[in-house]
């Protein structure tokens, strides 16, 4: 029985997850290759940290995710009430492009919104990275310089990903998911 996977990406305010800002997180709901529901939102944080690089490249307006932000735990509700529509109510298993940078910062939401995150994830999580470098060491893809970044996946496969304004959650969380499709279906699933 293949299980529903939630494919997330994040964007943040810098890469220390102990002091910068999430200021936006993606979710989507995967269940066999496809994508059932997706949820998007800017994170208003009480204090946002952040890093003039990260927010170069995420292109992201504090001013918007200020304005238009939801709290951590109005965020977790909703994610949690998608979760819940679609029968996932527990040991739900996190997908990612760069799997423990993302956990990290879904770890840090739960924990701001006063949550467990251990009671809703699983303490396991796939990475689309990991399984491209596993792919590569099988010979099955030949990596562009070596580097398993979600830019150089989707050059590699094809994958519509549009970055002219920058870095952008759900954009790149859809991204995830087409990469996770070709790593499954060059491991011989997804017919």
């Amino acid at each position: 029985m293949k299980r529903k996977l939630a494919i997330v990406d994040v964007e943040t305010g810098g890469l220390d997850v102990s002091k910068h800002a999430l200021l936006s997180v993606a979710v989507l709901i995967w269940n066999g290759g496809a994508i059932e529901d997706e949820y998007y939102t800017l994170i208003r944080e009480e204090d946002i940290v952040v890093e003039d690089e990260a927010m170069r490249v995420n292109g992201l307006d504090l001013s918007v995710v200020r304005e238009q932000g939801v709290t951590p735990l109005q965020a977790v509700n909703e994610i949690t009430a998608m979760f819940q529509k679609h029968d996932m109510r527990r040991d739900i298993r996190i997908v990612a492009h760069n799997a423990q940078f993302d956990t990290s910062y879904m770890k840090r939401l739960w924990t701001l919104a006063g949550k467990d995150f251990n009671k809703t994830f699983s303490f396991r999580s796939l990475c689309t990275v990991t399984g491209a470098l596993l792919l590569e060491q099988a010979e099955r893809i030949m990596l562009p310089g070596g580097s398993a970044s979600l830019d150089n996946l989707v050059k590699l496969w094809g994958i519509k990903l549009d970055r002219t304004e920058g870095h952008n959650a759900l954009r790149d969380a859809h991204a995830c998911a087409e990469v996770l499709r070709k790593e499954i279906k060059l491991v011989g699933g997804l017919q």
